[in-house]
């Protein structure tokens, strides 16, 4: 075996020769902890409005729902600034297991206004609106993500990163020469499930390396929710498997690669009978603001989103266009809706790192409450709230 300080030493297999997972579990599964001691892992979105942190504490009771949970802070930035964690949703720890917790958290800064990522809060306000609850929306998110090794290589990719065919060979994919990456994947749904997120299923996608899963359909902030935190356990397994996860849209130059964050949306109107006719009415209001949703769908402000934005192999275009069973329109009408009369469309347009509150919220800003315009809170300048205000601190001579 390299050591760790040959140069040429990769890090290759983190989870046999860094680490032994029996020893691991031995301690973490097999020791008698009083049922009282619990740990709560708090998780909560990074100020960068993609990446995912956490952090541990002890409680001394079972908690059964997010008011249990005390608030916690941790420091964000450089020069520091005070965030506070609000509990929101609990869910079952399925590393820890027993009566141990995942918490997802909301971040607030230090005068207790939302962080400027936490699109929840204004998601939250927009879900319990009266007109909004009257139709009770539902959503079904679909995650599309890129299994990476230790070269920083999809799995699967050929060295020379030679081009693949432009045909969807590995979607639905089932063989060793085709499907790379299906134990992180199979391990993942089972986590959810047990964990208590409303996971509806998954695939291998189109490219080597790449698979999806789908969560919902749940009503309101439900399915954000529960994708923010299907996220948090594949990157936690992740590190158990030794590889790494990317929710970048277009990790592979050309025409295939692409990675989506499909968002399935109806109301009740749409889901009864003559349903079609309001999926319809909606297609006026989501092209009028079609330029201004763009910005919207991924972490940068669109940014990551142009290269996946083709039109053509399942991708949809920056020109808005809806369609029955068009896989490459903005907005597709699945062909069994059209057929039943009733149902919900599907958006194509978000990348698959998408902020599924955000991208949500703007959803029923547009085709419930009809608003015209959509604020881009990627696009506003960044308040620094410190710590400290240095100016309100009197030094002695």
């Amino acid at each position: 075996m390299k050591s760790s300080l040959d140069p040429k030493c990769t890090m290759g297999e983190p989870s046999t020769w860094r680490f032994n997972k029996a020893v691991h579990s031995a301690y973490v599964l097999g020791l008698p902890i009083p049922e009282d001691q619990v740990l709560v892992e708090y998780v909560y979105v990074a100020e960068d409005g993609y990446s995912l942190h956490s952090k541990c504490r002890k409680l001394n009771f079972v908690p059964s729902k997010p008011s249990d949970v005390p608030d916690w802070s941790y420091a964000a930035n450089f020069p520091v600034e005070d965030r506070f964690l609000k509990p929101a949703v609990i869910y079952k720890d399925p590393f820890r297991q027993g009566n141990h917790k995942l918490v997802l958290c909301e971040v607030y800064a230090n005068d207790w206004t939302p962080a400027p990522r936490n699109f929840r809060h204004n998601c939250q306000d927009t879900m319990e609106k009266q007109e909004v609850t009257s139709v009770t929306p539902w959503f079904g998110l679909e995650q599309e993500y890129s299994i990476i090794d230790v070269s920083n290589r999809p799995l699967g990719w050929p060295s020379s990163f030679m081009p693949q065919p432009n045909t969807p060979i590995h979607h639905d994919a089932v063989g060793m020469h085709k499907a790379f990456g299906r134990d992180l994947y199979e391990a993942h749904l089972f986590a959810c499930l047990y964990a208590g997120i409303n996971i509806s299923g998954g695939n291998a996608e189109a490219c080597p390396g790449q698979w999806e899963f789908q969560v919902g359909p749940s009503e309101g902030l439900k399915a954000s929710d529960d994708l923010w935190m299907a996220r948090y356990i594949l990157h936690r397994l992740s590190e158990e498997f030794g590889v790494a996860v990317s929710f970048h849209p277009k990790l592979i130059p050309g025409g295939a690669g692409a990675c989506g964050g499909h968002v399935n949306f109806s109301t009740s109107p749409m889901r009864q009978e003559g349903g079609i006719n309001h999926i319809k009415a909606a297609m006026p209001l989501l092209a009028r603001t079609h330029k201004q949703f763009l910005p919207l769908c991924d972490a940068h402000g669109g940014a990551d989103n142009v290269s996946r934005l083709m039109g053509f192999f399942c991708t949809a275009s920056v020109e808005f266009k809806w369609g029955i069973e068009d896989r490459d329109a903005t907005i597709r009408i699945p062909r069994q809706v059209a057929l039943e009369g009733k149902g919900f469309l599907e958006d194509r347009r978000p990348a698959a790192n998408f902020d599924p509150y955000l991208v949500t919220d703007a959803l029923v800003r547009v085709v419930v409450l009809g608003h015209e315009t959509l604020q881009n809170p990627y696009a506003e300048p960044r308040v620094v709230k410190l710590a400290v205000d240095l100016s309100k601190v009197k030094l002695d001579d």
